[in-house]
């Protein structure tokens, strides 16, 4: 979810706020392609600074739940985040440490603006 949205908050940063991207199947765009690459290590970077990150993995603590939290507690994010991002790298196996992940519902907000839960989507 954070990634998602520090890719988005790339997207208007550094491409500026008229670019539209669309989610299409089976068109290739080379400088779609390219903007989506820095959206992307915009994202990965500003949640885990990269000499972090870095200093991080040489410390062979990535393996382990107790190095995951310490790490995190000590950049200042969710665990869930290191996770995914170790994850998606390839340094961490995908069945490993989920537990650290938190599962966000977005059809159980409730707040002052939205009265009752969201009503559950129909694929079309």
């Amino acid at each position: 979810m954070w990634f998602a949205f520090f890719h988005e908050v790339g997207h208007i940063l550094l491409h500026g706020k008229r670019d539209v991207f669309l989610e299409e199947k089976g068109v290739q765009d080379v400088e779609k392609d390219d903007k989506e690459q820095v959206a992307d290590k915009f994202a990965a970077d500003i949640l885990i600074p990269p000499a972090e990150l870095k200093r991080f993995l040489v410390s062979g603590e990535q393996q382990s739940k107790a190095g995951i939290l310490e790490f995190a507690t000590q950049i200042g994010i969710a665990p869930e985040i290191v996770v995914g991002r170790l994850q998606h790298d390839g340094v961490l196996p995908s069945s490993h440490c989920n537990d650290l992940k938190q599962r966000f519902d977005i059809m159980s907000v409730k707040s002052p603006i939205i009265k009752e839960p969201l009503p559950a989507c129909e694929d079309a």
